[in-house]
């Protein structure tokens, strides 16, 4: 796509934006609404994001030049157990309840998939060293 058509495209989606705005309909307000609480929800997402991980960049940053900074330790093996029961359960739970109300359907994977994921890492924490 060009950006003559590029421009084009904007041009004519300004112009439906702002024969929406000049309707004398009442129920084309919400139109807007609609069309900019994605548009300031990801701008604002975005910035949030960005000001949180530089601010932790930045604290970083200010420890290691004090000499207090401690790398951080992640225990793997605590994690996929914890993480393993959660998921085992979870799955197990969603099985039987799909199983009561849906009967045998393809509904019943919702809950077989977080199932054999728990239980791959129960398996992997009892297996690890």
């Amino acid at each position: 796509m060009s950006e003559a058509e590029k421009l084009n495209r904007i041009l004519e989606i300004l112009v439906s934006l702002e024969s929406t705005l000049h309707s004398n309909s009442p129920n084309n307000g919400y139109k807007i609404v609609l069309f900019l609480i994605p548009i300031f929800g990801i701008v604002f997402g975005c910035g949030l994001l960005f000001a949180i991980f530089y601010w932790w960049h930045k604290q970083k940053l200010e420890l290691i030049r004090s000499g207090n900074y401690r790398p951080f330790h992640f225990d793997l093996k605590a994690y996929s157990f914890f993480l393993g029961l959660l998921l085992t359960f979870t799955g197990l739970a969603l099985s039987i309840v799909f199983i009561i109300v849906m009967g045998k359907s393809m509904a019943i994977l919702g809950g077989l998939v977080p199932f054999a994921v728990g239980l791959s890492l129960l398996t992997y924490y009892k297996l690890g060293r």
